[in-house]
């Protein structure tokens, strides 16, 4: 059968078979052989990537729990926060008057219970700094996060300085 061919044809018949086996062999094995190394290399770079965040994880948890001991005394309760931040204000500086006590306001949140306090003060202005000085430094069962300064008018008389205040404990629900 192979007699009338030359050696010519032979050759060229033998490339082409070659190119149509090999080519084969590709589709078959080799091209899915390239398509797993490829996706090895893009998720072995992923797993090193979550590696270099797990191991900021560690001194993140460690800063969470030192805020969390920071942020607001725990195992205080709210009305107990309420009654020291008024006998604070009364102890500490006998010349304000307090004007306004607003009720407590909760807010539930996933990782958090925050609790909120508004207290508004009377006085001179070195009476209501000292005050909110001596809040931030020497009270510890809640955090001041604003004060605001304003003035309001008794029977278009006198103008009265207020200073109001406002406290926030998180408790942690976990």
């Amino acid at each position: 059968m192979f007699e009338n061919y030359s050696y010519k044809q032979k050759f060229h018949a033998l490339i082409v078979l070659f190119f149509m086996l090999s080519f084969t062999a590709y589709k078959r094995s080799f091209h899915t052989l390239f398509d797993v190394i490829t996706e090895y290399r893009i998720l072995s770079e992923k797993a090193d990537n979550i590696n270099k965040k797990a191991k900021n994880t560690n001194g993140l948890t460690r800063d969470l729990a030192y805020l969390d001991k920071i942020i607001g005394k725990e195992g205080v309760s709210k009305e107990m926060v309420q009654q020291g931040i008024i006998s604070f204000a009364s102890e500490n500086s006998p010349g304000i008057s307090i004007s306004d006590l607003k009720p407590i306001h909760n807010f539930p949140e996933d990782d958090y219970h925050i609790i909120t306090n508004q207290l508004d003060v009377t006085g001179n202005s070195n009476q209501l700094l000292k005050l909110a000085y001596d809040f931030e430094k020497k009270f510890n069962l809640s955090r001041i996060v604003s004060t605001s300064f304003y003035t309001t008018k008794n029977n278009n008389k006198s103008e009265v300085l207020h200073l109001k205040m406002i406290f926030q404990n998180y408790e942690n629900n976990k």
